[in-house]
């Protein structure tokens, strides 16, 4: 079953296939750019995570 939020998206959200330029887009490079909008952060957290988790690693004098 749905979540309220995956509705609200799905009635919120472009169709696939929208316009752009006056001419439709297919629906594979539409589900493709929405997938990359979905990971556009995705490697700039998986570095601050490696970073992170290098930093709790390093063992400390005392």
């Amino acid at each position: 079953m749905r979540t309220w939020r995956e509705f609200i998206e799905a009635l919120t959200s472009s169709p696939r296939g929208w316009n752009a330029d006056g001419r439709t887009l297919g629906l594979g490079l539409a589900t493709a750019m929405a997938k990359q909008r979905e990971r556009a952060t995705r490697t700039v957290e998986d570095y601050l995570r490696h970073e992170a988790a290098d930093d709790r690693q390093v063992p400390t004098s005392g």
